[in-house]
């Protein structure tokens, strides 16, 4: 809108600059006026110099300037902005322009310089008792970003979550953990986890490819320890981690620190049992199933020859001490059935005597390990 010098005469405006630029002008010297003159019409006025701002300058650039002009929409006894983006060059020409509202900012201009800016006026419009600005979260997504959104669709997960993991080294990217849920669509495994209890309850292969692919689910928990995989179906002695032949296991982790140590991973199924019987061998006592048992015969012996074997294996030694991982007196993990075939208080005490006397190795139940993992979803 054009504003003739007569009716700048009879405002009592000056004919100075419609600008207010941000980082140079005081936002304490603004506000909103109306005008008798051209009915419902409502605009910024900055009291000092006695001038009618138009738009805000988010960034001035060495050949064009980023704009945001503010328009307020009277409802009631309140105001709603609306914003419009532009550049500028220097003779004031618009060269490029997007409308939005504040709900959903999705600017056509490009705007990555002036986030800043654009922070401190929104905080501005919300300082202000007339404006009434959404409390709800929205976020300003340039046109540039828009199209790398675009161009990573094209892509398969794999390579997605690669680029993901290389922008997260970059050192100005920090991410919390609800960021990272969503990223990961953890809560979607979560769901297919606790599905998968029951569709997939005695099938240990397939549980094995569920666990390589969602490694963050062995996060929390385990001594408090963040186990990371180092080798899916590892050969534990005689010949190379990753080689033929030798004693294979399902896992091979290794906690995360500034020093990394070997952890073994043994995965039956939810469905195995814990206890067997129909009755108490003793008073108070069950009798251990043999699928337990074998478990952990299996995974000491395990332990025992990585330990002794695998990790003195050259090839071994040097793959994994290139990346800090060492193996002195390995744990391990059996992760085996559920707790919900303990449906009465002896067996209850049975299993949990049981696990809590063997030394170095975690027995964790399915559900328990479901619970862990909702855990890290729902928690920072």
């Amino acid at each position: 809108m054009k504003f003739s010098k007569q009716i700048l005469d009879v405002l009592g405006w000056s004919e100075k600059s419609e600008d207010f630029i941000i980082g140079k002008d005081n936002f304490s010297d603004l506000q909103v006026n109306s005008t008798p003159a051209i009915e419902k019409f409502y605009y910024f006025f900055h009291q000092k110099d006695r001038r009618l701002i138009k738009q805000f300058v988010l960034n001035e650039g060495k050949q064009v300037d980023y704009i945001c002009r503010v328009t307020l929409i009277k409802k009631i006894d309140k105001f709603t902005p609306r914003l419009s983006f532009s550049v500028r060059d220097k003779t004031k020409k618009i060269v490029e322009e997007s409308e939005t509202n504040l709900t959903n900012i999705k600017a056509n201009v490009s705007l990555d310089d002036c986030y800043d800016n654009f922070w401190k006026l929104i905080s501005f419009l919300r300082s202000l008792q007339e404006i009434d600005v959404p409390k709800d979260k929205f976020s300003l997504i340039s046109q540039d970003e828009r199209e790398i959104v675009s161009a990573l669709r094209g892509r398969g997960a794999g390579s997605v979550i690669n680029i993901v993991r290389q922008l997260l080294g970059a050192p100005d990217i920090s991410l919390t953990q609800k960021d990272i849920n969503s990223l990961m669509k953890r809560r979607e495994k979560l769901s297919e986890f606790k599905g998968a209890l029951d569709t997939h309850s005695t099938d240990e292969g397939w549980w094995q490819d569920f666990f390589e692919q969602n490694k963050w689910i062995f996060g929390y928990g385990l001594n408090y320890e963040i186990l990371k995989q180092q080798q899916s179906q590892p050969n534990y002695g005689g010949t190379r981690v990753d080689g033929r032949g030798g004693q294979r296991g399902d896992n091979l982790m290794a906690t995360t620190g500034d020093l990394n140590f070997t952890v073994l991973v043994e995965i039956k199924t939810p469905a195995t049992q814990l206890l067997q019987g129909v009755k108490e061998i003793r008073s108070g006592a069950w009798s251990l199933s043999k699928d337990l048992t074998d478990a952990l015969s299996q995974i000491q012996v395990n332990i025992q020859t990585w330990e002794k074997q695998g990790s003195e294996q050259p090839d071994n030694r040097d793959k994994l001490e290139n990346i800090s991982v060492f193996t002195v007196k390995p744990k391990g993990i059996i992760v085996v059935g559920s707790l919900g075939q303990l449906n009465d208080r002896n067996r209850r005490e049975t299993f949990q005597r049981f696990r809590k006397s063997i030394h170095g190795i975690d027995i964790i139940t399915f559900d328990e390990l479901f619970e862990r993992a909702k855990f890290i979803v729902e928690n920072e």
